[in-house]
């Protein structure tokens, strides 16, 4: 017995060790992504159903309702950034949860797609909501060679491809079942997921799909700046107020132009998108950047994109300001995140939103990716 007991505190031992040495190993912002899913998981995590939660209280009972897809969506990409750093963590997390998510697709109106929260129940689905999957589950096959991602990813994009019609002279619609605007946050994560499957598959129509999203988007909502306005509606007003992430799509879909064709209007058109944001989104003097967690991640990411194109150092160092002023500010004092990225957190915060924590791990694997200091 006593041979036993040793053997088995000798392997605790060494385990403990294998995660020291590992923990060591990441950099500091692999080290914050890791620790913050690790308590997003605690929090969130539904186990019964291998789902997240939407909101939690840190003090309260275990939340048992499932998150809506938007958050879902943040949270499945904050894996897959995980997932690229370390596989061998990460991947199967990434798989079960990947998989859990099919509770949410329904099939109404002759196709199949994600609803806001998982059946049975009358369908309420969104373009974007899903045209974020797709990205995400393209990611994944890019990164785990699974099939299923792909699969998944294509059929989704078959969904979203059904919101497009040819008032206003085409575009996406937001919503399904209210069919009033097309806006930013619908096509151009549209175009740039299209891309990503032109890039997977080499099927010519994504090309072609993703090109006309993209023209309609810059005629319709861009502004003489470069960044983009939130939607048109079907009365052909514009709806005028500037969100991070649109901007930042269309930073990435040009990015994605670029790396296909090489010409370099598209890069071109990145940087000047690109230079536009951060003078409007990016704190001068804190380099926070002034949005929404859920917005704020993906314009983070896009000067990545933006940084395999150019080669150029200062958009990691962009990333890399705004993250640090984000982990030292932003949480609150148990280590959760609130939902603005610009705005110090003083307070315990009694209720969470997976949302900004997601959008949290997301960033900071995106930066451990890109070898940020």
């Amino acid at each position: 017995m006593k041979k036993l007991i040793f053997f088995v505190l000798l392997a605790c031992l060494a385990t403990l060790q294998s995660y020291s040495a590992q923990a060591k190993s990441r950099s500091a912002f692999a080290q914050w992504g890791a620790q913050t899913l690790a308590e997003t998981n605690n929090l969130f995590w539904i186990p019964q159903r291998n789902l997240y939660a939407d909101e939690a209280k840190p003090a309260g009972p275990k939340p048992t309702t499932p998150a809506f897809m938007w958050g879902c969506g943040v949270q499945l990409s904050a894996l897959v950034a995980a997932t690229e750093v370390d596989r061998k963590t990460y991947a199967p997390q990434l798989a079960r949860y990947a998989q859990a998510l099919q509770v949410y697709w329904t099939n109404a109106h002759g196709i199949g797609g994600y609803d806001v929260l998982p059946a049975p129940k009358p369908s309420d689905r969104y373009y974007d909501d899903n045209a974020w999957i797709v990205l995400d589950l393209a990611d994944a096959y890019q990164t785990t060679r699974q099939p299923q991602y792909l699969h998944w990813a294509e059929k989704t994009f078959r969904f979203v491809d059904s919101g497009e019609d040819n008032q206003l002279g085409g575009g996406i619609f937001w919503k399904e079942n209210e069919k009033s605007s097309k806006n930013t946050c619908s096509n151009a994560p549209s175009a740039a997921g299209a891309l990503r499957l032109y890039q997977l598959t080499h099927k010519p129509e994504y090309l072609a799909t993703a090109q006309r999203l993209y023209t309609w988007t810059n005629t319709h909502l861009q502004d003489k700046d470069g960044l983009f306005f939130d939607n048109q509606r079907l009365d052909g007003e514009v709806e005028q107020t500037k969100w991070s992430y649109n901007s930042a799509l269309m930073i990435r879909t040009n990015c994605l132009f670029h790396a296909i064709t090489h010409d370099k209007k598209y890069l071109r058109e990145a940087q000047r998108i690109a230079r536009a944001a951060e003078a409007h989104w990016v704190h001068a003097d804190t380099g926070a950047i002034r949005d929404g967690s859920q917005f704020a991640h993906l314009l983070s990411e896009s000067f990545l994109y933006v940084y395999d194109r150019d080669h150029d150092p200062h958009w990691k160092d962009v990333v890399g300001r705004a993250l640090k002023f984000l982990h030292e500010n932003g949480r609150d004092p148990h280590g959760y995140y609130s939902k603005q990225w610009d705005t110090p957190v003083k307070d315990t915060l009694t209720t969470v939103r997976l949302i900004d924590q997601a959008s949290a791990i997301r960033a900071y694997w995106m930066a451990a990716r890109y070898k940020l200091k």
